[in-house]
């Protein structure tokens, strides 16, 4: 989504504004606006095309606003050759792409956007714009190599840093081909001959072919074009659509600019076995893949059911011929998934990147490792707006978007290798000083008639909620470092004392409250109602140590502390008991479920955010209007009661208030990664409802559900009690919604979450 302005900067008596001279923009203390200006037209062609041929662009015509406390991280961008444009990603996760047409309004737009101080904008974008050195200050590479995030998410950051979006398709997120086999019928990925060779750029990956490549480089003779290996280039719109055509909003794009019809099938993804043998062997063809190539099943079948006729043996098109060993779509997805964080490309994508974002980009580097491409798709080649001649500005332009470019740079040196997952886990177990392991004789635990219902586990300690009912019990163990001396158990397991000194015992209890020996001196909470609501499902314990509690007479959800169990804050917005609450992996939302059938979003502010303290406004509901009324609409005499906008307030919300639902809501999931809520009742089946934007996406025909679980994978995990049953979907393929079932041993399963990489269960 791309708006295209002209800006100045202006600043007020009493708040800074800048202004366009085109679409007005402004920028005051609280809110980034952009006004459409219909007398305006955008002599952009290439965008005019994307806009006119996707309903998701609708917006563009739409007055926006977008309060500043929602700003997360802005970067700068390259659009059409020229440094003009700023990418701003939102709290919610939403992002937007604005054009100023020159290097000095965007200077002034990102000036006048850091002068109102964000308070949720990351540091790290307050000290440089410099992508390299962004890379450097988050430590990314650092925490890719000792596995703290996987290889699919790292690829996704240095696409973001190095300039690439989607919302910008000549300058799309790649990634790279991993798999080589394409044949057998079962793929191994214990062998290393199943990979891509990924210290090599693909036209490389065929001798033969490379000799052709390599003769090309050294013959072409021209006194100002560099020379370069190959024509075509690894990325490009062209590619996106090749790849992503029977999706929108790319299946009404290729129609239109192919006249109205798809073509054949040597402009669409038709069989994957053929697109590699053809990125081996065409002299035009050295395309790499998109991210969607990873996750999105949809990418391979016409779910839409588009005409897309037919091949060049008249057979008609539509969904996509998989490999032999891909059962489905789904499990190709799986396989492909698992090969890219198999520990082979782990050890080798550091090659890759040296190739695409690294070192190897540009120079003399490039023309050893065979990776230098026509000069115009580097960045910083051509000045645009020093080509005189309009015609040629404008040929130049429509030749770059329609070609490809290369992303910036992000390393003039090697990039460093990952290390083996072995050697880490080594690193976290005891295995690594045999010498100093000991051992304990201890007592029997004491008798505990009261089930935990939720348990938080950091570094420091570890966070205990009973479901004691009406009042449960709190209890904080704190991980206290000294070094165990063996004269006393370096752990307790029994209801310690009220205190215990870092002499006495590594662990640490905080007992705050009634002093009787039945209570074992444990904080107590008013955390549940006295009702027939299960404790387990209306309580999460934060990364703050904070727990979060429903079930309530009064309807509320509460934050609660650990520490003494004190009630820190209340929030209503529903009309009958919380009956299952649900937070984020990312603890920045929570859901909650009620008897009177609506599913409530709500976004928690975490105390150990360094902005929170001086936030001066928590930004607008999303289904909030965003104008200077929002904040007299949403607290006005609504039958939800929202939360006053006090700068002060740890819950926000209600942000969204789902709903389609028939009864009581059961069960309930959130995950920010996928940017969806999942619910169940048991009359409605589950709901799949939008995070942004509230909108009801899906309906799964599941029966009864007692448990939901969202992975960051897009899988839905749904428990049935009275049949033991422990199923599987997907959120995106109806039609492959149960791929597999398992059967449990008699019990009461009580939660249900994802651990890890969402690997393990």
């Amino acid at each position: 989504l791309v708006f295209v302005l002209i800006c100045f900067l202006s600043v007020g008596a009493d708040e800074p504004e800048l202004r366009s001279g085109l679409s007005p923009y402004i920028v005051t203390l609280k809110r980034i606006n952009f006004i459409v200006d219909e007398h305006t037209s955008d002599s952009d062609s290439y965008m005019d095309d994307v806009a006119s041929t996707s309903g998701q662009y609708d917006q563009q015509d739409k007055d926006r606003s977008w309060f500043i406390s929602s700003l997360h991280q802005i970067y700068n961008r390259r659009y059409l050759l020229r440094q003009s444009a700023l990418e701003l990603f939102m709290v919610d996760r939403s992002n937007f792409f604005f054009d100023f047409e020159d290097i000095e309004a965007r200077r002034h737009a990102y000036r006048a956007i850091i002068h109102t101080k964000p308070p949720y904008l990351n540091d790290i974008f307050l000290a440089t714009q410099k992508p390299e050195q962004i890379l450097k200050q988050t430590q990314l590479m650092e925490r890719w190599a000792k596995w703290e995030i996987s290889n699919f998410d790292y690829l996704m950051e240095l696409n973001t840093l190095a300039g690439r979006s989607y919302n910008d398709i000549s300058q799309y997120p790649m990634f790279p081909w991993v798999v080589s086999d394409y044949q057998s019928k079962t793929l191994d990925l214990e062998d290393h001959s199943s990979y891509r060779d990924l210290s090599k750029p693909i036209g490389a990956l065929n001798p033969a072919r490379l000799k052709k490549f390599q003769d090309y480089y050294s013959s072409f003779k021209d006194p100002i074009i560099p020379n370069c290996h190959y024509g075509s280039h690894y990325s490009s719109p062209g590619t996106v659509l090749y790849y992503l055509a029977r999706i929108e909003p790319f299946t009404t794009l290729s129609i239109e600019l192919r006249g109205g019809k798809f073509g054949d099938d040597n402009h669409m993804l038709s069989d994957i076995t053929r697109t590699w043998n053809s990125v081996l062997e065409d002299m035009n063809d050295v395309k790499e893949l998109v991210p969607e190539m990873f996750y999105l099943p949809e990418v391979f079948t016409n779910v839409n059911s588009v005409d897309m006729g037919t091949n060049e043996l008249a057979k008609r098109l539509g969904s996509v011929e998989l490999p032999p060993w891909a059962e489905n779509p789904v499990d190709f997805i799986h396989k492909h998934r698992k090969a890219l964080e198999s520990d082979h490309v782990s050890a080798h994508l550091h090659e890759w990147i040296d190739l695409i974002f690294g070192y190897k980009q540009r120079g003399k580097e490039a023309v050893m490792a065979n990776n230098v491409f026509p000069y115009a798709t580097y960045e910083g080649t051509v000045d645009i707006d020093k080509i005189a001649d309009p015609v040629q500005r404008q040929a130049t332009q429509d030749q770059i978007v329609n070609f490809g470019q290369t992303p910036s740079q992000l390393l003039i040196v090697p990039h460093i290798q990952r290390r083996p997952l072995a050697d880490i886990l080594q690193l976290q177990t005891i295995f690594r000083n045999p010498s100093e392991v000991r051992s304990y004789l201890l007592p029997n635990p004491d008798q505990c008639n009261v089930p935990a219902s939720a348990v938080h586990v950091s570094n420091d300690c570890i966070v205990v909620v009973d479901a004691n009912v009406p009042a449960a019990h709190v209890a904080v163990h704190h991980w206290q470092p000294n070094t165990p001396d063996g004269l006393e158990t370096p752990f307790l397991f029994h209801h310690g004392k009220n205190a215990i000194n870092s002499s006495g015992g590594a662990i640490r209890r905080i007992f705050k409250g009634p002093t009787s020996a039945e209570d074992y001196h444990f904080p107590r909470a008013i955390a549940f109602a006295a009702s027939a609501i299960q404790p387990s499902s209306t309580v999460a314990v934060t990364c703050d140590k904070e727990v979060i509690t429903g079930g309530h007479a009064d309807n509320s959800v509460k934050l609660i502390s650990s520490d003494g169990a004190r009630t820190i804050e209340t929030a209503s917005g529903h009309i009958a008991p919380v009956t299952c609450l649900a937070l984020s992996p990312d603890n920045n939302y929570f859901v909650t479920g009620s008897r009177d059938t609506t599913v409530i979003l709500w976004r928690i502010h975490q105390m150990s955010s360094s902005h929170w303290k001086n936030a001066p406004e928590p930004p607008p509901s999303p289904t909030t209007p965003s104008t200077p009324l929002a904040n007299s609409i949403s607290s006005g005499s609504s039958p939800i009661r929202t939360l006053e906008t006090s700068s002060k307030r740890r819950i926000e919300g209600p942000m969204h208030v789902l709903r389609g639902h028939l009864g009581e809501v059961t069960c309930c999931s959130v995950s920010s990664d996928l940017g969806l809520v999942a619910s169940s009742s048991h009359t409605s089946g589950a709901l799949l409802h939008s995070l942004r934007t509230g909108r009801l996406i899906r309906k799964l025909d599941v029966g009864e559900a007692h448990l939901i679980c969202l992975s960051s994978q897009g899988i839905v995990l749904i428990w049935n009690e009275s049949e033991k049953r422990l199923s599987t979907f997907t959120v995106i393929m109806e039609s492959l919604c149960l791929p597999r079932s398992c059967h449990l041993s008699p019990g009461v399963l009580v939660a249900l979450r994802f651990l890890g990489m969402a690997s393990l269960l």
